[in-house]
């Protein structure tokens, strides 16, 4: 092939690679992963700070009401954590989780319908029986809705009932892992863009998992102290856009109530000591231990 049609030819062939070659760059910045931030929800007020660093909140506001559990997701695949809270709501049959999500971190109303998923249930004085948990588990780039119940017996297995869509409706997908009293985590393990699911078993054991489903541990380590009281969040500390653990702890350390300011995080899914850490929050922010639901987040700016 050559004269005019040759050129017309390759003229469309460029064209289609700057195409393909913008919509890379576009995905991998879409991709790029950046460090949590702390967040801190006390009452009905957000306290955000957008670097793993020691300071002031760099944004406060109000969203949701006394008594709602607070949580943080990407909703809309912007790249972005914004707020949401869940709220226990009164039926005939007991109580189910309504939650409301926001696309922006600002006052203002949900972004999304509420909706409800998930049942509130109680089976022990220091545990409360299901716990909200948000997660992007098929790896579309969007944070939904879960809930995480725990059974009646103290040695019976913690159901995850996940769901893809942020709407009401059955779980998509169910995971039985771990068992008794453990305390439920997720994140992205080994950074493949998914959210799968973990527990911390006292005192300071790590079992997570590389799937949404039912199995043994893949990663298992341990991190934290096995003496003094820590809340144990999960975060990217360094913006590899893998999730590691963190610990919060209290001066003086042996304190078991008080606002858990010191953040001791970790760089990698392994047993050792903190990688980092920073100072976020005061005694102002006091939590009285039994701590069924942490007002403390990890977010993506």
């Amino acid at each position: 092939m050559s004269g005019p049609a040759f050129r017309r030819l390759s003229a469309i062939v460029a064209a289609v690679l700057l195409v393909q070659v913008g919509q890379f760059a576009a995905s991998t910045v879409a991709r790029a992963a950046v460090p949590n931030g702390p967040a801190i929800h006390q009452g009905n007020l957000w306290y955000l700070r957008t670097t793993p660093t020691s300071g002031a909140a760099t944004s406060t506001f109000g969203y949701g009401r006394a008594g709602d559990i607070p949580v943080m997701g990407d909703w809309d695949g912007d790249g972005h954590d914004t707020v949401g809270v869940v709220r226990a709501t009164p039926t005939a049959g007991g109580e189910v989780y309504t939650w409301f999500l926001r696309n922006s971190n600002t006052p203002g109303g949900p972004s999304i319908p509420s909706f409800v998923f998930g049942e509130r249930r109680f089976v022990a004085v220091d545990q409360l029986g299901s716990i909200p948990v948000v997660g992007d588990w098929n790896g579309d780039g969007i944070d939904t809705v879960g809930v995480v119940q725990y059974s009646d017996s103290l040695t019976g297995g913690i159901q995850f009932q996940l769901r893809n869509s942020n709407s009401a409706g059955a779980p998509d997908v169910t995971v039985t892992y771990s068992n008794g009293r453990d305390r439920p985590v997720v994140g992205d393990w080994n950074g493949d863009g998914t959210d799968t699911v973990g527990v911390v078993r006292s005192p300071n054991t790590w079992l997570l998992r590389n799937s949404n489903t039912n199995g043994a541990a893949n990663i298992t380590f341990t991190y934290g102290s096995p003496s003094v009281p820590e809340l144990r969040i999960v975060g990217d500390w360094n913006g590899d856009g893998i999730d590691t653990p963190a610990v919060l702890r209290n001066t003086p350390a042996a304190d078991v109530s008080g606002g858990y300011e010191n953040w001791l995080f970790r760089n990698s899914n392994s047993t050792g000591g903190a990688d980092g850490s920073f100072v976020y929050g005061s005694d102002a922010f006091a939590l009285d231990p039994p701590i069924e639901i942490i007002p403390r987040l990890a977010w993506t700016p």
